[in-house]
């Protein structure tokens, strides 16, 4: 077999154990180390409910942030965000602490995958490689991140 069909065989091969792994259901185990996560750390802000606090946290409820790009829902809880937010059109303004130096690649996908899976989320679960690979990329960066750079993601 030609070296370029090899080639595009392994990458179709990686691409559809990607689209698998996104529309896999989250494993119990996951789930629950992302609840204890979640209730240890999260909470504070963003409250059992998920629901936030009027004004300063926002909600993660049908969040666009935690139901879109798992890259970016990873590179907010890596790194942290700040400044004023809108979300569903109402403003937030604090500070989320980054979490990179306190939580493992599989305590924050696991996380991720709970909060993704409850509060009115439908998004599928979320590999601890893809925390590690958003980990790597954005090991240089020092600032939180801030909404319009959120908003103008591109994966």
């Amino acid at each position: 077999m030609p070296k370029t069909t090899l080639a595009f065989a392994a990458a179709l091969s990686l691409l559809t154990g990607l689209v698998r792994a996104q529309d896999a259901a989250p494993t119990e185990a996951q789930l629950a180390l992302g609840k204890t996560t979640y209730m240890t750390i999260c909470i504070a802000c963003h409250q059992p409910t998920g629901m936030g606090l009027p004004m300063v946290f926002p909600p993660l409820t049908k969040s666009p942030y935690a139901n879109g790009s798992p890259e970016r829902f990873a590179a907010i809880i890596l790194k942290g965000n700040m400044g004023a937010f809108t979300v569903d059109g109402k403003p937030f303004n604090n500070i989320m602490p980054p979490q990179e130096a306190m939580l493992t690649d599989e305590k924050i996908a696991a996380a991720m995958t709970f909060v993704r899976s409850n509060f009115g989320n439908t998004a599928g679960p979320v590999s601890p490689d893809v925390v590690a690979a958003a980990r790597k990329k954005f090991a240089d960066r020092k600032t939180a991140w801030t909404q319009p750079e959120l908003d103008a993601w591109k994966e």
